[in-house]
C-alpha cells in the first residue's frame, strides 16, 4: 500500500459519520407516544364536546401510561436546559410526575419537548413563545407577520407595547393592531418586553384563527428568578434601558386589565 492510499483511506476513516448513541426507549414505544400525541391534538379540533372530552381523556390516559420511569428518565435530563424544557427552579427542577404532567400538556398542546417550546412554572405547563410560534407554523395556509412597536412604560412595573399583526388565511388577508399590556421585571431591556408582547400576539392570533385558546401565564408574573427574569429564561435578550421610552399612561382597552395593580 502506497502512501497516497494511506492518505485516502486516513481521510475516509475521519469523515465517516459518529454512529448514533443507542436508543434509550424502544421504537414501538416512540412510535406509539407519537401516535397518541397526534391524536390528542386533533382531537382538540372535535366541535363536539363530549366526543373531544373523551378523546382528549383517552389520549391522555395512553400517554400516562406510555410515560413510565423508564421512559422518563431521558427526559428528566432535558430539564433546565435550552435544548429541552426550562423551569422555574433552575437548581433543583421538578419532579418525575410534575415533568410528566407537563409533557403530557405540551404533547397535547403540538409543541416540542425539546427548544424551548414550553416551561414549568410553579408546578404547570407554560407554553413559551417558541410553542406559539410552532403552533402558528402548523395551521395549514397560514401566512403571519407580527411588527412590534416601541414599549412604553406605565409606573414602575408596567409597559403597553403596540402590536401590529398581519395574517393570511383561507385566501383572505387581515391586519390588526393591538396594544399589550406587560409586567416588567427589575433590569428588563426593551426586547425582553418585545418578546414577551410578541407571545401575546402569537396567542391571540392563534384564538382568532382557530377558535381555540391557550392557557395564558407569564414567568415573571408567578415566580422569582434572578434580577435579568424575564418570561422565558431562554427567550430573554438583553438590552439597553434607554430603549424603553417613557410615556403617558396607557389608554383604556381591551388589553388594559392585564396591566398589574
Amino acid at each position: 500500500m502506497n502512501e497516497n492510499t494511506e492518505t485516502r483511506n486516513e481521510v475516509a476513516v475521519k469523515s465517516k459519520a459518529p454512529a448514533m448513541p443507542p436508543m434509550p426507549v424502544p421504537e414501538e414505544t416512540i412510535t406509539a407516544l407519537d401516535a397518541a400525541a397526534a391524536s390528542g391534538v386533533l382531537a382538540q379540533s372535535v366541535a363536539s364536546q363530549f366526543k373531544k372530552m373523551f378523546l382528549l381523556g383517552a389520549c391522555m390516559g395512553e400517554l400516562k401510561k406510555l410515560l413510565t420511569p423508564e421512559v422518563m428518565r431521558p427526559i428528566m435530563q432535558l430539564q433546565n436546559s435550552p435544548v429541552g424544557f426550562m423551569t422555574d427552579r433552575p437548581g433543583q427542577g421538578y419532579d418525575v410526575d410534575t415533568v410528566r404532567s407537563a409533557v403530557i400538556e405540551a404533547a397535547m398542546n403540538g409543541v416540542n419537548v425539546c427548544g424551548n417550546e414550553f416551561n414549568i412554572l410553579v408546578g404547570r405547563f407554560y407554553c413559551t413563545k417558541n410553542g406559539m410560534k410552532h403552533k402558528l407554523r402548523d395551521i395549514p395556509g397560514l401566512y403571519k407577520n407580527v411588527t412590534p412597536g416601541i414599549p412604553k412604560m406605565c409606573g414602575d412595573a408596567g409597559s403597553v407595547i403596540r402590536m401590529h399583526i398581519e395574517w393570511t388565511y383561507g385566501g383572505k388577508s387581515q391586519s390588526k393592531d393591538l396594544d399589550f399590556a406587560i409586567r416588567v421585571n427589575k433590569g428588563m431591556g426593551a426586547d425582553a418586553i418585545i418578546g414577551k408582547a410578541t407571545r401575546k400576539a402569537y396567542a391571540w392570533l392563534y384564538e382568532e384563527v382557530t377558535g381555540n385558546s391557550v392557557p395564558e401565564g407569564d414567568a415573571s408574573d408567578v415566580v422569582i428568578m434572578d434580577a435579568a427574569a424575564t418570561d422565558s429564561p431562554l427567550e430573554k435578550e438583553p438590552a439597553p434601558a434607554a430603549g424603553v421610552q417613557a410615556a403617558e399612561p396607557a389608554r383604556p382597552g381591551r388589553f388594559a386589565n392585564e396591566l398589574p395593580m
